[in-house]
Order: structure tokens, then sequence, then C-alpha cells
């Protein structure tokens, strides 16, 4: 028995490696050889498969990102458009409330239009805007043009359905005008390169930065009283009769969307 013991010892791990053989070819004669080539096929066919899956569910997840992300665009540009709908809305509603309350002169009733486009000498002075409204809607040549902060212009040509406005903006344009402080009276008229400006106004008449101009009635075209503009600038140049003032004009002549024409109610 001790030289049986002594072997075993001696020769432990041989036994092992030819006890784990065995076993081996026990599995595959029970198993068979079809059983352990599947197996084999399986692990062979996953690891070189497996990479070009992982591929494909890559490009699957990110084409399903895309689609929601152009999903989210499209969202956010319909409710960028809706947002600039409504403040342009919100826009309108406050013109049109501020026009609510604005009363025209004695004498004459208002026919409200909107400006169509504006034309001018380049984008830095209009001097013309064409309007909505025309002979169909009994509007003259001459009429009045203002809306709820000023004077505009007149009426220089009319269609069927349409006119053309003679903006204050046009130097061939010129307004009889006075302080309302001083009652002072002068040419409004506007500069290419200078402006709106009072002209023939008296050195030695009072006028301060702040005074408002009004219409004075004169010419028989425009009614004595509509808004025109503000001093902003007194000067005196020397030897001259007259001063120059500069004016800013009451109403923006360079954003004009809804105006008002003065028919007189006779």
């Amino acid at each position: 028995m001790n030289w049986i013991t002594g072997l075993l010892s001696k020769h432990s791990r041989n036994i092992h490696l030819i006890l784990v053989v065995a076993l081996s070819l026990v599995l595959v004669l029970v198993q068979g050889p079809k059983s352990i080539s599947s197996r084999v096929s399986q692990a062979i066919q996953g690891s070189l498969y497996y990479p070009f899956l992982k591929i494909k569910s890559s490009f699957r997840n990110a084409s399903v990102r895309a689609a929601d992300l152009d999903r989210l665009r499209e969202m956010l540009a319909e409710s960028r458009e809706k947002l600039f709908m409504c403040l342009e809305i919100q826009r309108e509603n406050e013109r049109l409330q501020g026009a609510l309350g604005f009363k025209p002169p004695a004498g004459y009733r208002l026919t409200p239009a909107n400006v169509v486009y504006i034309t001018g000498l380049g984008a830095q002075l209009p001097i013309s805007a064409v309007i909505n409204r025309g002979v169909d809607d009994s509007i003259l040549i001459d009429m009045p043009v203002m809306n709820q902060d000023g004077l505009i212009g007149r009426v220089a040509f009319v269609m069927g359905n349409s006119a053309t406005i003679q903006l204050l903006t046009d130097p061939s344009n010129q307004v009889a005008a006075r302080l309302v402080s001083s009652r002072q009276m002068g040419i409004v008229k506007y500069l290419a390169h200078g402006g709106m400006v009072l002209d023939n106004f008296p050195s030695q008449a009072d006028v301060k930065v702040g005074d408002t101009v009004i219409s004075s009635g004169l010419g028989d075209v425009y009614p004595a009283g509509l808004p025109v503009g503000t001093v902003t600038k007194v000067s005196y140049p020397e030897n001259e009769p007259f001063c120059r003032i500069e004016l800013k004009p009451a109403a923006d002549i360079r954003s004009l969307e809804e105006i008002f024409i003065l028919k007189p109610e006779q």
C-alpha cells in the first residue's frame, strides 16, 4: 500500500490530467459530435457577428435620435412662428388702442387706411407711400394724412382703390406751421441731409428746445392744429435774420402701417 500511495503522490498531476481528458471523452460520446460542433459554431458566429450587431444597433439608435431631433426642431420652429404672430398681434392691438382715442380736427372725419409700401430716395429718406384707399373711397388729391401721433403728409395721386401719399420727408413738401407757445410762424420742410427744420423763423422770436410745432392752417391743405414736430436744437447764425431750428417729427414716418385720411365733413 505504501508504494501505491507514493506512486499516486508522485504522479498526481498526470493523474488529474488523465481524468480530465477521460471525462471530456465521455461527454463527447454522450452528447455526440453534432452538439459539440453546434456549440463551437455558435461561439464562432457570435464572436464574428456581435460587432456588426452592435454597429447596426448603434445606427438604429442614432436614426431614432435624429428623427426625434428633427421633430423637436420642427416643434421649435412652429412655436417660434406662433410667438412672432402673437407679438405682432399685440403690437397691432396697441396701435389700434392708441388710434381709438384719436379724434379728428373740427370739420373733418377719419378714413382709415393701410400702407402698402413706401418709396423714397434711398433707404434713409422715404418720400411717398402707397395706401389701399382711392377714388372708390372718395379720396381726393390734397387731403391731409396723419396718424395718432401727428401729421404725415398729403394725398398726391389717386387711383380706383389706391392712392399715393406725399410724405413730410419729401424735400419738396412744405407745411406752414407755428409754435404752440409763442404762436410765431415759420415753414416746416425736410432737408435731404439735415432732417426736419422750421425755416424762415425770426432770430428775435421766442423759441426753445422742447417747444411743440403744429400746422398753422395756412395754404388750404393742412388744417390748423395738427402736431408736426418738436424743437430739438436752436442755433443763431451770424448776420442772419432767421435762426436755424431743428425738429423731431411728431410721427415716425419710417415705420408707417395704419394711417388716417382727413376728409371734410361737407
